[in-house]
């Protein structure tokens, strides 16, 4: 798993993703690590290009696809 830092963000620290199982996996700053199941390459492509990580998942991911802490 490779990780992407998100030193822009004041929500996540890092972020990544595995094509193969469709998870998303988000380290968050204020610490917890979560998976989001099911994710679509599509939804992680705009999550990368989006000018805010932060809103973009509380818009796009959060609410839509099934989580868990790690």
């Amino acid at each position: 798993m490779s990780w992407i830092e998100t030193p822009e963000s004041s929500n996540i620290a890092r972020y990544s993703y595995d094509e193969t199982s469709q998870i998303l996996t988000i380290e968050f700053k204020r610490g917890g690590i979560y998976n989001y199941y099911d994710v679509h390459m599509t939804i992680f492509e705009q999550m990368q290009s989006a000018p805010s990580k932060g809103q973009f998942l509380a818009r796009s991911i959060k609410g839509v696809y099934r989580y868990a802490r790690v």
